[in-house]
């Protein structure tokens, strides 16, 4: 609230409600609204009784694993800037100095995939625990952030595969792919299969699809889904055929080459996938038909 309103402009009255549901200022008497869109300078947390305010309560930003001090840093004047930075050049040791430059690597990476903050809080707090675990000692700090990135896409269902980590990264998708074995081995993490209807959004999205396309495919995927697990089927080019297939049977075309660049998989994958999502389609329709069903029913009649 600006401490400068103390009275109402229109009618002069002094009783000024401030309503932090519509973010507005207005006059308890008339009625007028004073000012709009003010800004909560309260604190971002919420409690429900003395003690859970007492444990809540601080000054400056809450803590963050994003940054290598945790943001519990002093601040120092604005004046004393090229003296701020020496000095704490000089009071990082090398550990201090690796994690930050690697928790600077996930932001960076994390922002050109455009991933919200709570995957690089995790991020980071998987590359801290690594840490304290001696794993990153004698390996490049750059593919271990990138393998961190992608569990963790893994773990919380962001559809990102790895060679859309790859592209953001500055190592090769093959020491990607190395460290990301090695830290599932290490940290002792179980990861579920991809689900290939995480794709399937941004995909139809990228390619300016209809939401009958989105909803069909996604159909298509779930009625298999346990035959594309067994098979061991990339969800990607799984995802990709299953958006071909139900854009035929929309009656919108949509082509091979362009399917595949979105979906980072070969034309020929999406093709062979697509035959044979459309077979089992085809048998499960065979096999549910009104006509089929009564002939089962007569059988099961006579025996």
């Amino acid at each position: 609230m600006d401490e400068r309103i103390r009275k109402c402009l229109e009618c002069g009255s002094k009783s000024i409600v401030t309503d932090p549901k519509h973010a507005e200022l207005y006059c308890a008497d008339c009625g007028v609204v004073i000012a709009e869109n003010i800004v909560d300078l309260g604190p971002e947390w919420r409690s429900y009784d003395a003690e859970q305010a007492s444990k809540r309560v601080r000054t400056g930003p809450p803590m963050s694993y994003r940054m290598h001090n945790k943001g519990l840093s002093t601040p120092t004047p604005g004046s004393l800037t090229r003296s701020k930075r020496l000095r704490g050049v000089i009071a990082m040791d090398s550990n201090e100095k690796t994690l930050s430059f690697a928790l600077g690597e996930i932001d960076r990476m994390a922002c050109a995939l455009n991933l919200p903050g709570d995957i690089r809080e995790i991020t980071s707090l998987l590359y801290r625990k690594a840490a304290k675990r001696s794993l990153i000692k004698g390996r490049s700090i750059e593919e271990l952030t990138s393998a961190m990135l992608h569990i963790t896409c893994r773990q919380y269902g962001i559809p990102r595969t790895l060679k859309e980590i790859a592209a953001v990264s500055r190592m090769p998708l093959k020491k990607i792919r190395r460290a990301y074995i090695f830290l599932l081995h290490k940290l002792e993490i179980k990861l579920a299969p991809a689900d290939p209807v995480c794709y399937i959004p941004r995909f139809c999205s990228e390619l300016g699809l209809s939401d009958v396309i989105r909803e069909r495919a996604i159909k298509i995927v779930c009625a298999d889904k346990e035959t594309i697990a067994a098979k061991g089927w990339a969800p990607t080019g799984t995802a990709a055929a299953a958006i071909y297939l139900a854009s035929h049977l929309s009656g919108e075309s949509v082509e091979e080459k362009n399917m595949a660049k979105v979906a980072g998989t070969t034309p020929v994958t999406i093709q062979k996938r697509y035959k044979e999502l459309a077979a089992r389609k085809s048998k499960l329709n065979t096999l549910s038909s009104p006509a089929l069903q009564k002939g089962e029913s007569f059988v099961a009649a006579i025996v």
